[in-house]
């Protein structure tokens, strides 16, 4: 039980925590330190997304717990509103358990437009109050955030230390004064200084103030986005979206240059970010992608409020739909009930003679039309499609017969090798090798009883292929009459006196004496 473990300052990053705590208590060893925390000496630190929460939280007062920690010392708060719920739920656990899990993957981290900082940074400004404070300093969470990279409290541009927050060799560094003699000072476009300050505000806002958006699926925040535009009078005709118009809004607003800085210049492309969020959902969108589309669209409210409304609007709306797809029945008196469209009366039909995979091989494209427009409902009606008897499974290899046929041709093989005294060692893998089937031995052993026993019985040792080397080098030297000394008798061989076996040892041993002999 770990009794001194720091209490975590405002906004300060669990990784900095186990920073200080190994300053605290003199600890070099990263091994060292992860093993007295977690039992484990094969961690790697996160800074961002650390695991093991759990046991952190039993190391402090009782007003802290993990899902405290998680939302005030971790930058899982920036993913929150953006993520289904599904997701969220396997991020925590991933965050409190003590297994590993591909969490900044499923996050989508990985894969984004939106590059995470490489090298830790810092406000000189902020570290000089911490000083004051509490007589030490610490890494906080908003700093390490991809888009704040202005301090708004100080009014002034990040420094960017020396100190890598990623990389194979990385581990618990602790914030230090000295990281101020090799840092630098983000640089940022006087013109676009404005719009970094506004969002590092709205970063700042999310951090402290996450609200509870509950995100079931991502039909939820495509209906969202659509009903955002549709109210903002960015749609051509009933459902088509004015790209243009919607790009020219927040080119107006943020400028081409301040995109840039972030990547998300692209704004033309099919495939670009803009248009990709605007359309079905498919995958999570960044914070940062985010806030730049809906204070473009918005500009007089908050970005974070604004998704909050459309998100519950459009929870209300699949609510209803999924209780109107549950009410009507398929059937009734054997005939398509009169509800459905033609496209679905169409496909109850095909269900009826063929299963659900052969319908579809049918009609392509009436699965697809449904697919798009019915999903729920194709879903549910191909429960009731015709089950195909499954087809009986035929063994497709007699192994008994294939194993006598590798027997015999391993005792032919056998018998050649005999009289050949320069062959390779006669392991395992060379017997195999010579009946040409090496994966579907290996993979098969339990069916080949034959084969194998045969492997066990005349696989050689390295002993006995070391006396058959020497047992070589003798008989030429018989033949021709003349005898090495032993270092050249043994290096003729290929062999020397510290790799010589026991067995093979005393088999050398007898050689000299016939030679002295």
């Amino acid at each position: 039980m770990i009794s001194n473990f720091p209490t975590p300052y405002p906004d300060e990053l669990i990784y900095s925590v186990i920073a200080r705590y190994a300053i605290h208590n003199g600890i070099l060893s990263p091994k060292y330190l992860t093993e007295e925390l977690f039992k484990n000496r094969n961690l790697t630190p996160t800074y961002d997304l650390p695991s093991h929460i759990d046991t952190l939280a039993s190391y402090l007062p009782d007003q802290y717990n993990a899902l405290t920690l998680i939302s005030q010392h971790t930058l899982l708060p920036i993913y929150l509103p953006f993520q289904t719920d599904t997701v969220m739920h396997y991020a925590v656990e991933a965050l409190r358990s003590e297994k590993h899990y591909p969490l900044h993957t499923k996050l989508g981290k990985n894969a984004s437009l939106i590059k995470a900082v490489s090298f830790f940074r810092f406000c000189p400004h902020c570290w000089q109050e911490q000083i004051e404070q509490y007589g030490e300093v610490y890494w906080k969470r908003s700093w390490q955030i991809t888009g704040y990279e202005y301090c708004t409290k100080h009014k002034s541009a990040l420094f960017i230390s020396s100190i890598p927050c990623n990389g194979l060799d990385r581990k618990f560094y602790a914030a230090h004064l000295n990281a101020l003699q090799h840092s630098s000072q983000l640089i940022i476009n006087a013109h676009d200084l404005d719009r970094h300050i506004e969002l590092a505000e709205l970063i700042e806002e999310l951090l402290s103030h996450s609200p509870h958006i509950s995100v079931r699926n991502f039909p939820m925040l495509s209906n969202a986005y659509f009903n955002l535009l549709k109210d903002s009078d960015l749609l051509l005709g009933h459902k088509n979206i004015n790209y243009e118009k919607v790009r020219q809004l927040v080119v107006d607003y943020w400028g081409e240059s301040f995109l840039q800085y972030y990547h998300l210049g692209d704004l033309l492309s099919e495939n670009c970010w803009l248009k990709n969020i605007c359309r079905k959902h498919r995958k999570a969108f960044s914070y940062l992608e985010h806030f730049i589309v809906l204070k473009a669209l918005v500009p007089e409210r908050k970005p974070i409020d604004i998704y909050e409304q459309y998100i519950r609007q459009a929870s209300i709306e699949l609510t209803d739909l999924d209780q109107a797809d549950e009410a009507p029945p398929i059937w009734v008196n054997n005939k398509v009930d009169k509800i459905l469209s033609e496209d679905q009366k169409q496909w109850t039909k095909l269900i009826q003679k063929n299963s659900a995979k052969q319908a579809r091989q049918c009609d392509p494209a009436l699965y697809a039309r449904l697919y798009r427009n019915h999903k729920d409902w194709l879903l549910l009606t191909n429960q009731s499609a015709v089950i195909l008897p499954s087809a009986i499974t035929k063994t497709r290899v007699d192994w008994k017969k294939r194993d006598r046929q590798f027997i015999k041709q391993l005792i032919k093989i056998r018998d050649q090798l005999l009289e050949d005294l320069d062959s390779p060692q006669w392991t395992k893998k060379f017997f195999i090798k010579l009946l040409g089937s090496v994966s579907m031995i290996e993979k098969n052993w339990q069916f080949l009883p034959f084969t194998a026993a045969f492997l066990d019985r005349y696989a050689e040792s390295v002993g006995c292929y070391q006396i058959r080397r020497l047992t070589r080098t003798f008989i030429r030297q018989r033949t021709e009459n003349q005898f090495c000394p032993p270092s050249v008798f043994l290096r003729l061989s290929g062999l020397s006196p510290e790799r010589l076996t026991p067995e093979a040892r005393r088999f050398f041993n007898h050689i000299e004496r016939e030679i002295k002999q």
